[in-house]
């Protein structure tokens, strides 16, 4: 089913509907594989939410020792994308949570610095020394930095090409732009498969896969293309991303899925339909 005004955020391609949870209709375009929210929460509203309540709710851990530990296969795989392009001067941590990725990176000799949306979390990370400010990117005017980094936090956005047009103004010529997320073939694979194609059926939680209106848009690799060509940013790498580190259960599945997917990305590269998040590279453009 297609709606009327109902465009592809990524490649402006006609969206279908592709199931709902909790009230949320996520939508996916046939053209660049993108699965997102539509109608897109409101901007003021999501952000009044992430003020409020969002360390609270069961999306993200609220006990940030564990969140943390669990995350930490994930601030490593961007400290090491850092080192592999030479990254020396300012690093900004967008969307910090509980401080994990800061204190990696500055523990690792980075000069990093940070702003996270969640007062809690904020306060936290003051508590802890690190220089993590509450807020947005907007925070920011007149600084530049070598990189900006997120985690898990691009498919938080709700206006994604605002977003990076700010991410570009306060970065240094040259200056690159990572970002680790989960990705759309995951999210599409898994919720077909959970339904067993039945699109009259609720989506599944999927831990922590479907969480609106946390979770707005899971991009496909060529969503991500498209969207940095149209952002001023080029894509110049794609990395599969490692698992968490979860205990119990959760944490057996992880361990297992990992190594399913070190056999799958010899046969499909970084298309693997069961890696469940990327991480891109992107690079500033002159213009």
């Amino acid at each position: 089913m297609t709606f009327a005004g109902a465009t592809c955020i990524a490649c402006r391609g006609r969206l279908k509907f592709f199931g709902n949870r909790e009230g949320y209709d996520y939508h996916l375009c046939p053209g660049c594989g993108t699965l997102q929210l539509f109608p897109m929460p409101d901007e003021s509203e999501l952000s009044a939410l992430y003020k409020s309540s969002y360390s609270d709710v069961s999306h993200y851990d609220q006990d940030p020792v564990t969140c943390i530990h669990s995350a930490r296969p994930y601030y490593e795989a961007i400290r090491d994308v850092l080192i592999k392009y030479n990254i020396s001067g300012p690093v900004l941590d967008c969307g910090s949570g509980w401080g994990g990725l800061c204190s990696l990176l500055t523990g690792s000799g980075f000069e990093c610095r940070g702003v996270e949306p969640s007062a809690r979390m904020a306060d936290y990370c003051f508590s802890r020394g690190l220089p993590v400010l509450h807020g947005g990117i907007d925070v920011f005017n007149e600084d530049r930095f070598s990189a900006i980094v997120l985690c898990t936090v691009f498919e938080h956005l709700t206006n994604h090409y605002d977003w990076l047009k700010r991410a570009r103004s306060l970065l240094s010529p040259g200056g690159v732009l990572v970002s680790l997320q989960p990705t759309a073939r995951f999210a599409v694979t898994m919720g077909r498969i959970a339904r067993l194609g039945r699109k009259v059926s609720p989506l599944p939680r999927i831990h922590q896969v479907f969480c609106p209106p946390w979770h707005t848009a899971f991009f496909s690799i060529e969503g991500m293309k498209s969207i940095a060509d149209l952002s001023g940013f080029k894509l110049i790498e794609v990395r599969p991303a490692p698992q968490g580190r979860s205990d119990g259960a959760v944490g057996m599945m992880q361990w297992i899925l990992e190594r399913i997917n070190n056999v799958g990305q010899l046969i499909s590269g970084p298309l693997w339909p069961l890696i469940v998040a990327h991480t891109f590279v992107f690079k500033k453009n002159r213009f």
